[in-house]
């Protein structure tokens, strides 16, 4: 049976180019002894098998009568998904964010599963990193999910799993993928829709486009730019207690705490810059509609305006509390307390789903200036191999016009905020990063 993916799965493959990437990436840093490689290839290759789509890649409909499919990779080397680097000698954690920078920067090849998964040796302090990329279109909280979530020892393996032991099924000829596609689309009046838009769409969107380049309608603070191909990648930690000590002084949620934080983050990074500083930035922020055990393809994009012309933290929470207020008896944050409960490594595919809905808010909605993602992380110390992880931070894509997104993940007693920023057009992100540590650490 041929495998199609769905709407949203396939937006993410078409909206990808030469300057905007379509993956998630997080990264972890562990403290102990670096496990051997051989050792962290068997974890991975024993618990791919719970995940099909690890080994599968996509393939094209001829004509593109309809979306494309997912199929098995006859090819498929673990080898290839799987890399070991190291940091140079003597190597700092500056040398790992200028890795995540060109990792980030770099697509994945359409020809085999959307995924890969780097080693990293050399860090200070005798630390190693993982760092676990995978494109948007395998991440739905379902059939797939970020490789490095499987590799943590808090995985329950099944008492009954898959052989190691592997068969691919065969792969449908050009014939049976358009005579399938043809059939489908016959049987699917709503995607019958979906084309006759687009054919009638297009059109309309490249004469907005253009007299908008005419115009000059942009955001007065300047974060909607062209993007390159580049991209840099810093992060910034910030210590739960503090948050926990706003969010009681403030009266407010720990969501509206971590957006003021990065309100005050980006207010530092104007004033670095001798920018103007505007009243606000407009931020797409993915919310959960759904109770926690429903959670997982329920997140929609709240758009909420980050008060960076306000001087002070408490001003900026009180103005974020007043947007997300009337969402908070039908929605939550993806940081929601319940979530924060799960067993495992749950963040980094709640912070892809975050991206993902945030990503495919942006394409249908004019004005937006960056994208704010909130995941909860796990309280207890995730393993891998025995060794404690200390950190894990996301690094998500630049999609929607934006040239600065931050994403955060809560871990034990620490919030890590991972800023992602256009090479060439946002040289700044440093300074918002340092921003977001010198609000909070006036947090008394």
């Amino acid at each position: 049976m041929i495998e199609r993916l769905t709407a949203d799965d396939a937006k993410f493959l078409h909206l990808e180019d030469e300057i905007m990437a379509m993956h998630m990436m997080t990264i972890a840093i562990f403290d102990g002894p670096e496990p051997p490689f051989k050792a962290l290839k068997e974890r991975l290759s024993s618990r791919a098998v719970l995940v099909p789509r690890l080994r599968q890649r996509v393939m094209d409909v001829p004509f593109r009568v309809e979306r494309p499919v997912w199929v098995d990779d006859p090819e498929f080397n673990l080898d290839y998904h799987l890399r070991h680097t190291g940091l140079p000698k003597g190597g700092s954690l500056l040398s790992l964010n200028r890795l995540v920078g060109r990792v980030l920067s770099q697509r994945l090849d359409r020809g085999k599963p959307l995924w890969e998964m780097w080693i990293v040796s050399g860090l200070p302090k005798r630390q190693w990193a993982i760092i676990s990329k995978a494109h948007h279109s395998m991440i739905d909280g379902v059939s797939g999910t970020d490789p490095l979530a499987l590799m943590v020892d808090q995985v329950k393996m099944p008492r009954h799993r898959p052989a190691d032991r592997w068969s691919p099924g065969p792969v449908p000829s050009a014939n049976e993928l358009l005579n399938s596609g043809l059939t489908d689309l016959m049987l699917d009046p709503g995607e019958q829709f979906r084309i006759a838009r687009r054919v009638v769409k297009r059109p309309w969107q490249e004469i907005a486009k253009a007299a908008e380049s005419l115009v000059g309608n942009k955001p007065v603070s300047g974060l909607s730019r062209a993007l390159g191909p580049h991209r840099r990648w810093i992060p910034a930690v910030v210590d739960a207690e503090a948050i926990r000590r706003a969010r009681t002084k403030f009266d407010v949620s720990t969501n509206d705490v971590v957006l003021a934080l990065i309100s005050a983050g980006f207010r530092a990074m104007f004033e670095h810059s001798d920018t103007p500083v505007p009243q606000s930035v407009r931020s797409l922020v993915p919310l959960a509609v759904a109770s926690a055990d429903a959670f997982i393809n329920e997140v929609t994009a709240l758009e909420a305006d980050l008060p960076v012309g306000e001087a002070d933290l408490e001003s900026m929470a009180a103005k974020i509390a007043g947007q997300t207020s009337s969402h908070s008896n039908h929605s939550r944050a993806v940081a929601g307390d319940a979530l924060m409960n799960l067993r495992g490594l749950s963040a980094p595919t709640l912070c892809a789903l975050g991206a993902r809905a945030a990503t495919l808010a942006g394409t249908d909605r004019d004005g937006i200036e960056t994208v704010t993602i909130n995941a909860p992380g796990p309280r207890e110390t995730v393993t891998l191999l025995d060794q404690p992880m200390v950190a894990v931070i996301p690094a998500i894509p630049l999609a929607a016009g934006v040239r600065i997104g931050v994403a955060v993940m809560s871990y034990r007693d620490q919030f890590h905020f991972g800023i992602t920023g256009d090479r060439d057009a946002a040289p700044e992100v440093a300074s918002l990063a340092k921003g977001i540590e010198k609000a909070a650490s006036t947090i008394k």
